[in-house]
C-alpha cells in the first residue's frame, strides 16, 4: 500500500501535451499573495507548476494544456482578489 499512488492524488500531464502559458497578474505584490497563488495554484488539477515573479507582474504555468486549466487558475485568482488575464497560451514546454 505504501507505494501505490492514491487516486485522488493529481496525475502529471504527459510531456506531449504540456503547454506553457504567461498571465498577467494585478495586485499580487506581497509575498504572502505570491504564495497562496503558488501554493494552491500548483495544487490544481492539470497543474505542473506555477510561478508568480512579482517584479513582471505576471504567472508562469506549465500546465495539461486544457484551456479550462486556465481559467480555473484565473478564477483562483479573482476568489484570492487579484486580476488575472492571459498574456501567452498553449506555448511549448521547454
Amino acid at each position: 500500500m505504501f507505494g501505490r499512488k492514491r487516486s485522488s492524488e493529481p496525475t502529471a500531464p504527459s510531456p506531449e501535451t504540456m503547454k506553457h502559458a504567461v498571465l498577467d497578474v494585478d495586485g499580487a505584490t506581497c509575498t504572502s499573495c505570491v504564495y497562496t497563488i503558488e501554493h494552491v495554484g500548483s495544487k490544481l488539477k492539470g497543474v505542473h507548476e506555477c510561478f508568480v515573479d512579482r517584479n513582471t507582474s505576471q504567472i508562469q504555468l506549465d500546465y495539461d494544456g486544457n484551456p479550462e486549466t486556465l481559467e480555473r487558475i484565473i478564477e483562483l485568482v479573482d476568489r484570492i482578489g487579484y486580476t488575472a488575464v492571459i498574456n501567452q497560451a498553449d506555448q511549448p514546454v521547454s
